[in-house]
């Protein structure tokens, strides 16, 4: 057998986010570069986290710990300006707030994308699709392209709206030039081969995933959980899109109330504190509501494995299409689900699998009834068992198994 024959392919895995940059969209690709570690050849080229003025980039080192040791890892230093690129995105005059840092690395384009190999570049952000346009036009390297959030559909909003013809032009350069596309929903999906004439096939989907969590019953002197208390639990962003507050409303609603499921249930929120947090979460942390800021995730994990219930919120009808982070967290730790979610990709997948309890935008009495009948252990019990029916097939070793596919496919070409 040959060189050639026994090297595994060579991965170009351009993911602007990666550990240490902590939680969400970093979370999922280090869990997709471990799992095709195994495989093939994998090089991350992703920036080395720097402080802001308006972003706040946290960091986790847990994560750090457990990438693969079959990874290699490029850590580009953005290049100067970046405080200024941050601001000239917030006013719409920039398309990403990090195209220095695919300046930098574009600069060093010789060093590492010279060796043959397959381009998978992830949006979020743009600037790894910059950066992977770059490298196709010049090497041309097989390319896979992975949307895990809907692109020029929501980049070309608000202030950003000047640059919506540009993120169209540049959407469906991807579209005629990449091997393969692949996104996180079905909806996602028909739309880009709606808007760009594709066939079918030439789009995958691919939902989010997160690490396979091995762990023991959770130890009590860990995790305080009295025992008739339910523990109901939100680990994510503190932001206007998430507004965890309204479950923090719901639970208030009943505590003015003296209703007795009020007292049988602790409320936790996990996350980065920010100025949304200070102004919209905090003033409705009442009765046994805590927060408890941003843990390591290995920590974060057994918080989420020791509750009964887990809640997340998109709470506009511009995020339908997404399918949060959190959400395969819970499934993957077999927590029953309530959501408050408009109609789109999450909400047909928690109702399709039967996983919880989902409420519409702006109805906080229908969260509250959702609240209460959560405090019933049957009902809890009933939605457990769907989630744990469905968890095998939101499991990485079942979605990765897409990825390898269309890059063995690629390498193969």
């Amino acid at each position: 057998m040959t060189q050639h024959q026994t090297e595994p392919p060579k991965v170009y895995f351009l993911a602007c986010c990666f550990p240490p940059i902590g939680r969400g969209n970093a979370l999922t690709n280090a869990c997709v570069a471990n799992q095709l570690a195994e495989d093939f050849d994998v090089e991350v080229v992703c920036m080395e986290p720097e402080a802001g003025y308006l972003l706040s980039c946290q960091q986790d080192s847990s994560l750090v710990d457990g990438l693969s040791p079959k990874l290699t890892v490029r850590r580009i230093r953005p290049g100067w300006g970046g405080k200024l690129h941050e601001i000239l995105y917030a006013f719409g005059f920039l398309p990403c707030y990090y195209l220095h840092w695919s300046w930098r690395v574009w600069r060093r384009y010789r060093r590492i994308f010279s060796q043959p190999g397959v381009v998978f570049a992830v949006y979020p952000v743009f600037s790894s699709l910059a950066l992977a346009w770059l490298v196709h036009r010049h090497f041309g390297h097989p390319l896979l392209v992975d949307f895990r959030d809907d692109f020029s559909g929501v980049m070309g909003r608000g202030r950003h709206r000047l640059w919506r013809p540009f993120f169209k032009r540049f959407e469906a350069y991807f579209m005629r030039h990449a091997d393969h596309v692949t996104v996180t929903t079905e909806a996602l999906k028909d739309d880009l081969v709606a808007r760009h004439g594709l066939e079918p096939d030439a789009v995958s989907v691919v939902y989010n995933i997160v690490p396979s969590h091995h762990i023991p019953a959770v130890d009590a002197s860990v995790v305080a959980h009295p025992e008739d208390a339910i523990q109901i639990v939100y680990a994510g962003a503190m932001s206007r899109i998430q507004s965890p507050q309204v479950l923090l409303q719901a639970y208030n609603q009943l505590l003015a109330q003296n209703d007795p499921a009020a007292s049988a249930m602790r409320i936790k929120l996990y996350g980065p504190e920010s100025p949304y947090f200070r102004l919209k979460v905090k003033p409705q942390l009442k009765g046994t509501a805590q927060f408890f800021g941003l843990l390591p995730h290995t920590e974060l994990v057994l918080q989420i494995k020791a509750a009964d219930v887990g809640f997340l919120c998109l709470a506009s009808a511009t995020y339908a299409y997404a399918t949060p982070t959190k959400l395969f967290e819970y499934i993957e730790l077999g927590l029953p689900i309530l959501a408050v979610l408009p109609p789109g990709a999450a909400r047909d997948l928690i109702e399709r699998h039967e996983m919880g309890l989902v409420v519409d935008l702006n109805d906080l009495d229908g969260l509250v009834r959702a609240l209460v009948q959560m405090g019933d252990a049957a009902v809890r019990a009933h939605y457990k068992a769907n989630v744990l029916r469905a968890r095998p097939f939101f499991r990485p070793a079942t979605q990765i198994d897409k990825w390898r596919k269309v890059l063995t496919g690629s390498a193969a070409d």
